[in-house]
């Protein structure tokens, strides 16, 4: 059937090995607290499921898995969806920085500079993610900040980078 014409229903849950779904439920076996998320998505009713809801349903998975297993840790596996190419608005992301600063590029979110950076001298050092003029910095005034030479690398590899060593390109 074409969409559009019936009624649609997504539903995404959480499977854990005691219970079978992750579920919260009381001395009578009643359910108290459910990690699942029903919509009915349609114009005019539900939206249709992005990573917005996943991200709200997976902070409130964590506080009901927490509370039925206090003592253990938590593996979260995905099966394949869209959702899981989906960033946060201010998420860290290099293929969506321009070379310069500015422009139309979005604004991301401060950080750290790791240990496994090549710059010790730069290890664990904030870094902020916009200019003093509250521009979003741009990747060779990011890189130039960890300690790298920047002068003569491309800024992507086109079509697709390789990832086959440091210097390919500044993304």
């Amino acid at each position: 059937m074409k969409k559009g014409r019936e009624h649609l229903i997504h539903v995404s849950d959480f499977i854990e090995e005691e219970n079978g779904r992750l579920i919260i439920h009381n001395e009578d076996s009643r359910v108290v607290k459910d990690g699942r998320c029903i919509t009915y998505p349609r114009a005019h009713s539900d939206a249709w499921w992005d990573h917005a809801q996943l991200l709200v349903q997976v902070d409130k998975v964590i506080s009901i898995f927490e509370e039925a297993h206090p003592d253990c840790v938590a593996l979260f596996v995905f099966d394949y969806s869209s959702a899981h190419a989906s960033l946060a608005p201010d998420t860290l992301h290099a293929f969506d920085m321009n070379k310069s600063n500015g422009g139309k590029q979005r604004k991301q979110r401060d950080t750290v500079i790791p240990m496994n950076n090549p710059c010790p001298k730069v290890h664990r050092k904030p870094q902020k993610m916009t200019t003093e003029t509250g521009k979003a910095k741009g990747l060779k005034q990011m890189l130039k900040e960890c300690g790298f030479n920047v002068e003569k690398i491309k800024t992507q590899c086109l079509p697709v980078c390789t990832f086959k060593n440091d210097t390919c390109c500044m993304a």
